[in-house]
């Protein structure tokens, strides 16, 4: 831009000096002609220099909204990792407590199984005393048998004797 104005001072500054010292009209003319295209050339350039800084602006917009999302990511990898720890705790406690209702169930069923083992003794022993008790009461029904016929026996004879 600086180059520009002095490009276009040094092109007024010699259309004076020529002008002042006599040059023809058509080196004057030239130089006129020379004079506007330099300042349209500077109007071009001041016009794409606007649109470079509406660029630069506008970059600019863009590298603070990345940087505001970059922390907004950086915070929720943050919470994430918080949470993962938190999540990693739960399952280790978890882990504990698994370890402790297997040792638990481990337990219930060795009790279980020692229930069971005593329960088919216990009815081992239930089905031969109800053998022995069927045993006994068939005894007691044939002394219950032989008791009558004695009785019979008594009483026959006791008829005969008072006779």
């Amino acid at each position: 831009m600086m180059k520009q104005i002095l490009i276009a001072t040094c092109v007024l500054a010699l259309t004076l000096a020529l002008t002042l010292t006599g040059c023809n009209r058509a080196k004057l003319e030239s130089l006129q002609a020379t004079l506007a295209e330099t300042e349209r050339e500077r109007d071009n350039l001041k016009a794409q220099m606007d649109s470079v800084i509406q660029a630069r602006d506008q970059l600019g917009e863009q590298v603070d909204e990345l940087s505001r999302s970059r922390d907004q990511l950086q915070e929720k990898f943050a919470e994430l990792a918080d949470s993962r720890e938190k999540l990693q705790e739960q399952v280790d406690e978890l882990t504990r407590f698994r370890g402790t209702l297997q040792k638990q169930n481990d337990e219930l069923v060795r009790s279980r199984d020692a229930a069971a083992a005593e329960a088919q003794a216990a009815q081992l022993r239930i089905d031969e005393l109800a053998k022995k008790l069927q045993g006994e009461t068939e005894k007691v029904r044939e002394l219950q048998d032989q008791l009558k016929q004695v009785q019979a026996a008594i009483g026959e004879l006791q008829s005969k004797l008072k006779l």
